[in-house]
């Protein structure tokens, strides 16, 4: 198989479209999600290219700008128009690992690709992969519209043969089943018994005479496979369990046991009950004096200290305090002979 290492297509505008680019982009990538290839990397670092990588291939397309360029464009090779191209749309497959690539799959992703732009874009021409002529648009999309007509007609002529082959077996029932009529209508001899002229049973007559099978409800249970049911048959409805349990924990509410247990529990909680109100009550008697005593004695240099500088700083008696602060210095001064009077 002869590897390529690129396929490429290009598509041509009478018009310069700004936006063709962007369009174009997303309509790739919703292409090659469609198909099963989940794009993984999106760069846009030139404003006239765009690169897409995904599992197995890196798409590029590129936009370009050019004075008026004509173009000859026709159906499939003959009758062909010139028509003036003003841009262009270049759309480059690449494949990650060429030796492991189909050549036909390839191919026809890109077509697929191309196809999408032609109907989301303005579109005038295409040129695909390195074929010597450019199609018009509707020579593009023509081709896709006969193949899926070929498709169709296929399906149909293989409907249509299915319908012939099955009418002889039909045919060949009927007539089975008339000569069965014939005979049971026709009197019976002395010489011959029923046994005897019994007709053989064959497939076609087990299939008549077979009734369709009934039809068994969805919520019903599963026939039993190996002696074990299978699926939902496994498990009561819901209802049922639930009354089952109900009718469990009554029934252990009831036994002497629960009785005796939740007896047992009840006790054990007013004597939790008791010990934690003796322990937070405060203890009377000598034992309790002793420590208001000694809360008291302890708490006395904090009470002097607090209501001493409450009281010098008290405005009544600032005005006192100088004066008595002043004696005192005076006295302190006359005493050690400083100051005669």
């Amino acid at each position: 198989m002869t590897q390529v290492d690129q396929y490429k297509g290009k598509l041509g505008f009478e018009i310069r479209d700004p936006d063709a680019l962007s369009s174009g982009s997303t309509a790739v990538v919703d292409t090659l999600e469609e198909y099963g290839h989940s794009v993984r990397q999106f760069q846009s670092r030139n404003p006239n290219l765009i690169r897409l990588d995904c599992d197995h291939y890196r798409i590029e397309l590129r936009y370009r700008r050019h004075p008026i360029k004509p173009t000859q464009a026709s159906a499939a090779g003959t009758d062909s128009t010139e028509t003036p191209l003003r841009s262009s749309l270049g759309v480059t497959l690449t494949p990650n690992h060429p030796d492991h690539c189909d050549v036909e799959l390839s191919e026809m992703l890109l077509a697929m690709i191309l196809r999408r732009l032609v109907e989301d874009l303005d579109v005038a021409t295409v040129d695909w992969l390195h074929v010597p002529f450019t199609l018009t648009r509707d020579a593009f999309l023509g081709v896709f519209e006969d193949a899926e007509t070929q498709v169709e007609t296929q399906a149909e002529a293989i409907a249509d043969h299915a319908t012939l082959d099955i009418s002889p077996v039909t045919e060949i029932a009927a007539d089975i089943a008339d000569s069965q009529a014939a005979k049971s209508s026709a009197p019976l001899s002395p010489q011959t018994t029923p046994e005897a002229d019994a007709p053989v049973a064959t497939p076609i007559d087990a299939a008549l005479d077979t009734p369709p099978p009934s039809p068994q409800p969805a919520t019903g249970a599963k026939p039993v496979a190996n002696g074990r049911l299978r699926g939902r048959a496994c498990f009561e409805p819901v209802e049922v369990t639930v009354a089952q349990l109900e009718e469990h924990y009554a029934a252990m509410l009831q036994s002497p046991d629960t009785r005796t247990t939740g007896r047992h529990a009840v006790e054990a909680r007013n004597r939790a009950r008791a010990r934690a109100k003796a322990v937070m009550t405060q203890p009377r008697g000598s034992g309790a004096a002793v420590a208001r005593l000694g809360g008291l004695l302890a708490a006395m240099p904090q009470r002097m200290i607090a209501t001493t500088s409450h009281l010098l700083r008290s405005p009544q008696l600032r005005g006192h305090l100088h004066i008595i602060c002043g004696a005192t210095a005076l006295l302190a001064l006359q005493s050690s002979a400083a100051i005669a009077f």
